[in-house]
């Protein structure tokens, strides 16, 4: 409602009458009045100080909220060195830093000054950052000490060392004038003259740069906190290859980790507050190629996230679900689909990188998407529901590989010369037939009850609509899950009546026509096979 004037003219301008007679030149210019403020930079640190920068080449300091100026310009700067930002430290109220464009007067060459006496004096530094690179702008990241950003006529450069030493930061980014830049939660931003803005998402490891030099083997990055987002696994229709499009952060947690040399064996664990393990990733894992044939673009399958053991710097992302049932999840058409597990509810976890048996920690915090309505009462009885329900049916898809592997094996004994006496064909014959009632049912009315695969299939739909959202289950879901979980049970029972009264009378009978019997070791094999794929 009401402004006041807290400084005169900080330009440097002199106005006479002589000074206004004839054209305006370079070496009257400022005294005609053609210069201005290009830059003012209130302190956080202290309310009373403001740093204030012209293009004429000359930066002023307020320590009283503006009573008093003084001049302190960096000597040998000259008329029409641009100041073009000036960025107010946000850990010591006298060090700030001051970009400066000199590209006006023909001299392209990049000029940062530092100062951590309030102007008394100043430094140049700019060592690393290219000859003809002149400077629009200087950012420090409030969270870090030392660690500065700098936009130049041609791309981004940052320091880890307030800037005594620079390097390039271009990455994907094209050759582009980088006006400014802000720093937003764990995001680094720019705007670009001509080429919109950019984002450099997740920059906590260069916040961690000089930690993790210090490793003699691995280091484990603080990871930034997982925001908890309900996003849609259905991938759509694919947009043509010409659509300019821009790609998303990726969705979960993001772990940076960095090698010092090749390893042997890595390992990315995530363990809750009360030290259970959610999920367990190794460089071991073989990771499927395929996937199911369904009508959409190959580009838009996501990429299988993959431990890397290589020397250098790695990124994973753990997509805040808790354990696999040993596949990636399978399209609607699926005969057996492969539930993810229930999304890990806001909260703090632990992650424990292991290289070659030593192991790191760092803490994970994963927090609600704020756009999200749902209570934390809500998110938990979620997660309980659908924990429960992914653990059924891991153990029902346990039980569907074990007995499948026992098909296969009395498949290959029908086979044989031997199995074609008629006692032994019947005894294979009526196994067979034990188990396909088993997976598929025996829908009569003196037995009525759906079979164990169409029960796990209803299974897996209850535990998809009961995640598919943040908000309480619906009934529908909790009444699938309560018929399926009865009809399991009672497949279940038949498979362990089957394998400890049926198999070993079957063995026996094997046995005595000098057929291989049902091997159990062979079973678990086989169902530990069957449920990676």
């Amino acid at each position: 409602m009401h402004w006041s004037t807290i400084s005169g003219d900080l330009t440097g301008a002199t106005q006479s009458e002589e000074n206004g007679q004839g054209p305006p030149t370079v070496e009257n210019a400022k005294q005609r009045g053609y210069g201005n403020l290009s830059t003012i930079a209130p302190s956080s640190r202290n309310a009373a100080l403001i740093w204030a920068g012209s293009n004429t080449g000359l930066i002023h300091l307020t320590r009283d909220g503006g009573k008093t100026w003084k001049n302190i310009t960096p000597p040998r700067l000259s008329d029409w060195s641009a100041i073009s930002l000036i960025e107010a430290s946000h850990f010591d109220p006298a060090e700030a830093y001051a970009a400066v464009d000199r590209s006006r007067l023909d001299d392209q060459t990049p000029y940062i000054y530092r100062t951590r006496d309030y102007g008394a004096t100043w430094q140049l530094v700019t060592d690393g950052i290219a000859p003809s690179a002149f400077l629009r702008a200087v950012r420090e990241d409030p969270q870090t000490k030392g660690l500065l950003f700098a936009g130049t006529e041609s791309g981004v450069y940052v320091s880890f060392d307030d800037g005594d030493h620079w390097q390039s930061l271009q990455l994907n980014l094209p050759v582009t004038s980088v006006r400014d830049l802000t720093i937003h939660g764990d995001d680094l931003v720019i705007a670009t003259h001509g080429r919109s803005f950019w984002i450099l998402d997740d920059i906590t490891p260069l916040r961690q740069t000089r930690e993790a030099e210090k490793a003699s083997r691995a280091w484990l990055f603080h990871p930034a906190a997982a925001i908890r987002v309900d996003t849609d696994t259905f991938v759509g229709t694919p947009l043509p290859p010409e659509e300019p499009t821009a790609e998303n952060p990726p969705s979960g947690a993001v772990i940076d980790y960095v090698l010092k040399s090749p390893a042997d064996i890595v390992t990315v664990e995530f363990f809750d507050a009360h030290q259970n393990l959610i999920r367990r990733f190794s460089s071991e894992e073989k990771k499927a190629t395929k996937h199911a044939a369904i009508p959409v673009a190959e580009r838009w399958f996501p990429k299988p996230e993959v431990i890397e053991k290589s020397p250098g710097m790695h990124r994973f992302v753990w997509n805040l679900t808790w354990g696999s049932s040993g596949g990636p999840p399978a399209d609607e058409d699926s005969d057996i689909r492969n539930p993810t597990g229930p999304k890990a509810i806001p909260g703090n976890y632990q992650v424990r990188l292991t290289v070659d048996g030593q192991a790191q920690t760092q803490t994970l915090s994963v927090v609600m998407d704020p756009r999200s309505a749902a209570t934390p009462n809500i998110l938990a009885q979620q997660f309980q529901l659908g924990k429960r329900i992914f653990e059924e049916a891991i153990d029902t898809r346990h039980v569907i590989a074990e007995i499948t592997s026992v098909q296969k094996q009395l498949a290959e004994a029908q086979q044989k010369p031997a199995a074609q006496l008629a006692e032994i064909k019947n005894a294979l014959a009526t196994a067979q037939s034990s188990l396909g009632k088993i997976l598929t049912g025996n829908e009569t009315p003196q037995a009525p009850g759906r079979g164990l695969q169409d029960a796990y299939k209803d299974l897996a739909s209850a535990l998809r609509v009961v995640e598919g959202g943040d908000r309480p289950a619906p009934s529908q879901a909790i009444a699938v899950y309560n018929e399926a979980s009865a009809q399991i049970k009672a497949r279940v029972a038949q498979w362990n009546t089957f394998k400890q009264a049926n198999l070993p009378d079957l063995n026996r009978q094997l046995r005595q026509a000098d057929l291989p019997p049902i091997n159990v070791a062979e079973i678990e094999e086989e169902s530990g096979f069957l449920l990676s794929q």
